[in-house]
């Protein structure tokens, strides 16, 4: 697979800066010499109009010009898309309640001085009453908020797998009502953070969350029974278009004497099972089929 640059996001400018501007114009020369000698004729017919350049991401133009344009400082800029828009999140405490918090959202995204852009990525801050922020960073689809005291993590099931990502502001960060440019901030100075899983046990999970400040992924297959996670009679070669390839799922969340109890069900036999798990202490209490 070709690895497709763009002169849009902070690290694919630097990736450029790290080269001379004779070695970006070999890489151009070198396709498009690949382009004109290919005696693949299917190959040679299907490109024949193709313009490397916009393989690079470079639009028209003097090459020597656009080359040092991309240089100058301030060339590439994340900015917001939108407005900040009030919402509300239900988050399940650890005492079985549901309680709803405040939420402000907007989508980013990275601009160039040639108007190129990089896909809109949103971004949710959940707030007290003080508006003090909670919980910032990105939710998957079909992730729910889970919270212990006031700590709230985002969670989503994958087979075998469980993810937990942190609130990874700082205590002190405030959501300010009349100044988006200091809420823009915000997004700026944790983007790298956000969205970022490493694997590990549980005997990590604390340190990463709490020291690293990035998410976890978690595997739970060796807590059940060996035939939990295994492809039953229901599984055919069409499963993974119909669903996305994912043998179990999640079906409900729920808190039992202060502990998450997370159901499973393994649709392709189907059978279920469940996870009790402190999340105050990141352990799996009992994980058993139903």
């Amino acid at each position: 697979m070709i690895n497709i640059h763009k002169f849009v996001t902070e690290d694919d400018v630097n990736y450029y800066k790290s080269k001379t501007n004779d070695e970006i114009k070999e890489m151009l020369n070198f396709s498009e010499d690949f382009k004109k000698f290919n005696k693949n004729k299917n190959y040679k017919e299907a490109i024949k109009d193709f313009d490397f350049r916009d393989l690079y991401g470079l639009p028209d133009g003097d090459i020597d010009v656009l080359l040092e344009q991309f240089r100058e400082d301030n060339f590439t800029m994340y900015t917001r898309k939108n407005n900040w828009q009030h919402t509300f999140t239900k988050v399940l405490c650890n005492d079985g309640i549901i309680r709803d918090y405040q939420t402000k959202v907007s989508s980013f995204r990275y601009i160039n001085k040639w108007n190129q852009e990089s896909e809109l990525q949103e971004y949710m801050l959940i707030i007290d009453s003080d508006n003090k922020i909670l919980w910032i960073g990105s939710a998957y689809e079909n992730s729910h908020f889970i919270a212990t005291d006031k700590s709230i993590y985002n969670f989503w099931y994958e087979h075998k797998m469980i993810n937990l990502f942190p609130n990874i502001a700082s205590d002190c960060e405030y959501y300010m009502e009349d100044n988006n440019v200091l809420n823009d901030e915000l997004v700026n100075k944790y983007k790298k953070n956000i969205g970022v899983y490493r694997f590990c046990s549980f005997e990590n999970v604390y340190s990463i969350l709490k020291n690293e400040k990035i998410g976890v992924s978690v595997s739970i297959d060796g807590y059940f029974e060996k035939s939990f996670f295994y492809k039953g009679f229901k599984w055919n070669k069409y499963y993974e278009y119909m669903y996305s390839g994912n043998i179990t799922k999640l079906i409900s969340i729920q808190v039992k004497d202060g502990f998450f109890y997370f159901e499973i069900e393994n649709i392709t036999y189907p059978h279920y099972g469940y996870l009790l798990f402190d999340l105050s202490k990141f352990q799996i209490i009992e994980a058993k089929k139903i």
